[in-house]
């Protein structure tokens, strides 16, 4: 064990004259990772887990876009000025490591017996290589700490991603409403006059209303759903509550537009069908490179190394030096005499030899690979099934779209207009309607789950994807 621990030393010293690099309170660059195949893949710019200030704004969308409420989000929200002061916190740790033992101011003085007066200064020796160990655990722990607070950073991305979500469903749940609610009038107006004419029975005039009293609820209640969800965006973003908020609609595939037109509409929380996703296992080996929880655990890994050595350089203890003026009478005949003095009192490592300590160390170590394995096998499991499911939504929203979407419409717009020429009863125009608004309600719930897996999937890979 002594020429290991000589071995250290010399290491320790030859190491003690760099300079030893502080942590920034920037989150560390991360390149960002493409929803595409490699073949239609372009290289991205290099953005930051906090802010994307290489992302282009959209300028052919009207309004914001989820990427700019992100961004706004992370660079002007309280809560990420909150991680942001954190992080700062951390340097105190540098500051920590830097403290040595005060000085000791030492007076002996016996009068009587001696006749001898000594007072100095006591100093404990602080080996250089000690404060090199010290500054090195003091980085370690600065670098986990920060991993740990930019987890708070990615559940910020989340929320901001689900508020505006949020807003972009609730106002397209809203013209769906506004919508049924223009159908139920105009179906009542047509039952009242066929009831008029007698050709249908007041309980058609009855259920017509019925719909539409019920649709106009809806409106209201959809209109305040509007409201709310714009205040926790901007309560997100750091703005005002009331602050005015846009952002663009979704393409309307009930509408009569040609389908390259819609689909040339682009909007930030819809999957692009024009380019196919990159396989599974791209996003598997981008995931071990750069999970957070995979990051924290190779520098608790350090940090522990750093520590063990650190126990290492202190089996020997800090000596104590003391030296000063010492003046004594010299009984019984004199002559009374003053000179300097100098001990020395240097602790032995016989008991204590970090024993506790450097045991523990070791098997910390092995206890981190264990978990490290762990942590990689959950990694994988998080990205498979995120990925997955968000293919599984992303084919979902395409048949919504091309099928799903303008049939039902076409079917409840035929279905009043038989009911208008007295071809069908009004039962088979309201169920058409009812049918009409609940694949609305869900396709527009498919897209609240695709924008929910594609966060799972970029807290999965540990990078943006957009």
């Amino acid at each position: 064990m002594k020429n290991g621990l000589a071995n250290l030393i010399i290491s320790a010293l030859y190491c003690a004259t760099a300079v030893v690099s502080t942590i920034s309170c920037s989150a560390p660059a991360a390149e960002q990772v493409s929803l595409l195949s490699n073949d239609e893949e372009k290289q991205p710019n290099a953005d930051t887990i906090q802010y994307q200030s290489s992302r282009p704004a959209s300028s052919e969308l009207a309004g914001l876009s989820v990427v700019q409420a992100l961004n706004e989000a992370l660079k002007a929200g309280p809560r990420a000025a909150s991680v942001r002061a954190q992080l700062a916190i951390t340097r105190a740790n540098f500051a920590t490591a830097t403290q040595s033992p005060n000085p000791t101011f030492f007076f002996d003085r016996g009068i009587m017996a001696e006749q001898v007066n000594r007072l100095g200064p006591v100093l404990v020796g602080d080996a250089p290589w000690k404060l090199f160990f010290r500054l090195l655990v003091a980085k370690h722990l600065a670098a986990q700490i920060k991993l740990d607070l930019l987890t708070t950073i990615w559940s910020l991305r989340n929320d901001v991603r689900r508020a505006y979500v949020e807003l972009a469903v609730s106002q397209e749940t809203q013209k769906t409403l506004v919508a049924l609610y223009d159908l139920s009038a105009r179906l009542l107006t047509v039952s009242q006059k066929r009831f008029d004419a007698g050709a249908a029975p007041e309980l058609d005039v009855m259920k017509a209303r019925l719909l539409a009293s019920k649709a106009e609820v809806d409106v209201l209640v959809g209109r305040k759903r509007v409201i709310r969800a714009k205040q926790q965006l901007n309560i997100l973003m750091g703005r005002l509550m009331n602050s005015p908020l846009s952002i663009p609609d979704l393409p309307n595939y009930t509408s009569d537009e040609p389908r390259f037109k819609l689909d040339s509409q682009k909007n930030d929380i819809l999957p692009d069908f024009k380019r196919s996703v990159a396989p599974v296992q791209l996003f598997i080996e981008k995931a071990l490179q750069s999970r957070l929880e995979l990051k924290s655990l190779a520098i608790q890994l350090q940090l522990n190394q750093a520590n063990a050595s650190a126990n290492y350089v202190n089996v020997i203890p800090n000596p104590s030096f003391a030296f000063g003026k010492s003046t004594a009478g010299n009984p019984a005949t004199g002559p009374k005499l003053t000179a300097v003095f100098m001990t020395l009192n240097q602790e032995l490592p016989v008991c204590n030899v970090q024993q506790g300590a450097i045991y523990q160390y070791k098997a910390t170590r092995y206890q981190l690979g264990y978990q490290i394995a762990s942590q990689e096998n959950q990694v994988i499991g998080d990205v498979s099934n995120a990925y997955y499911n968000l293919i599984a939504l992303r084919d979902k929203i395409r048949i919504y779209q091309e099928r799903l979407l303008p049939d039902s419409n076409e079917v409840a717009r035929l279905a009043q207009r038989s009911y208008e020429v007295g071809q069908s009863n009004i039962t088979d125009a309201l169920q058409a309607q009812q049918t009409y608004i609940q694949t609305q309600n869900d396709y527009l719930l498919t897209v609240t789950a695709y924008a929910s897996a594609f966060s799972d999937l970029e807290f999965a890979i540990g990078k943006p994807l957009q």
